[in-house]
């Protein structure tokens, strides 16, 4: 019998729940259900690259995983497109009149 060993030479363990019948194999049914989603699969991080980084936003978005319906994906798509042509075409224009203007 050693310093942190029982009668029959098992470990102690935990011992405020000694006797309750946990096991390492049920400890994560603690933390975890079973029925998360992964992080990529969830509607705030599928939002935040859609705002932060478009291009893995849309992959995210289109992916099989992602619950939203196929009307709203197509408008977010449209959207997107239209933000980033009118960024485009803002900038082209920004750059047409910087060169007329001699800078």
């Amino acid at each position: 019998m050693g310093i942190f060993k029982d009668e029959n030479g098992n470990s102690y363990g935990d011992w405020t729940h000694r006797g309750q019948g946990r096991t390492r194999e049920n400890a994560n049914d603690i933390v975890t259900t079973g029925d998360e989603k992964k992080w990529y699969d969830q509607t705030f991080w599928i939002i935040f690259f859609l705002v932060v980084l478009w291009p893995v936003g849309l992959v995210l978005m289109w992916r099989g995983a992602c619950t939203w319906p196929v009307a709203v994906k197509i408008v977010v798509t449209i959207v997107l497109v239209g933000v980033v042509a009118l960024s485009y075409q803002m900038s082209q224009a920004v750059m047409a009149a910087q060169g007329t203007m001699g800078i």
